[in-house]
This record gives C-alpha cells, structure tokens and sequence, in this order.
C-alpha cells in the first residue's frame, strides 16, 4: 500500500453517503483488498452489501494496525 492508496482511502471513508459505495469505490476496495490479503482481484456481487462491509472494516483495520500507529 502507497500513499496515494491510503489518500484515495481516507477520501472514501469521507464520502458523504456511507451506505453507498459507487463504481470507483468497489474498484478501490476490491483493489486494495486483494494487494493486502495476497488474493486474486475479485468483486463480489454487490446485491448484498456485508461482504463489502467486511472487507471495508479489514482494510480499515489493516491501516490502523500498520500505519495509523506509526505515525503517531
């Protein structure tokens, strides 16, 4: 993850309808997802939205784990 990753992320996490995740968000999260927890890009089917919830909450833990506390 670059910084740029991380800049585009926290843009998404300020979008101003959270229960809405539009074309480039499920781009950058599926992305994201995959260069981090070593799987192939895939975009699960958005006709129900939990496992887009659950890898949202991995990445976000993923960056509070491995950045968030180093700048600090």
């Amino acid at each position: 993850m670059v910084k740029e990753d991380l800049k585009r992320w926290k843009e998404f996490q300020q979008r101003k309808k959270q229960n809405v995740v539009e074309r480039d968000g499920i781009e950058l999260i599926c992305r994201l997802h995959a260069e981090i927890f070593e799987h192939k890009y895939h975009e699960p089917c958005t006709c129900n939205g939990e496992k887009y919830t659950e890898w949202i909450r991995d990445i976000d833990n993923h960056i509070l784990k491995n950045y968030e506390s180093k700048q600090k």
